[in-house]
């Protein structure tokens, strides 16, 4: 789960078709990238804790409305639960200030964690949506 979380070559596949420029160091600032190149979110690794923890602020620039709002933060927890099971839990906080980000947000984790998940279960993702 670890690698389909942060390897640029799994999230093109379940996330919107976006990836990583480069792996998650904490204190350094990252890019995801749409196919097209351009930036969809940009953001600060506050946390690396290889398999279990990662933190970033989210500052989304898909859209013009969304990148006038200040950066928010996810949380990637990842927990062994044995026999081959992991529980992952995804926490987007410091929305307080970013009201259209919370919305944008609400119903989209849900369709990347769907896709994640079929990617891991079955080995191929649910269909993509055709805009971030």
């Amino acid at each position: 789960m670890w690698r389909a979380l942060t390897d640029p070559e799994s999230t093109r596949q379940y996330f919107h078709a976006t990836h990583w420029t480069s792996p998650p160091v904490a204190g350094e600032a990252f890019e995801t990238h749409l196919p097209d190149g351009s930036v969809a979110v940009e953001g600060v690794v506050e946390e690396v804790d290889p398999p279990h923890r990662l933190v970033h602020t989210w500052h989304p620039l898909y859209d013009d409305e969304l990148a006038a709002e200040p950066p928010s933060r996810v949380s990637w927890e990842l927990s062994d639960l044995g026999r081959g099971r992991t529980r992952l839990r995804l926490v987007h906080d410091r929305l307080d200030g970013s009201p259209l980000t919370a919305e944008n947000v609400r119903d989209g984790w849900t369709a990347i964690l769907e896709s994640l998940r079929s990617l891991l279960e079955t080995g191929a993702p649910l269909p993509r949506q055709t805009s971030v």
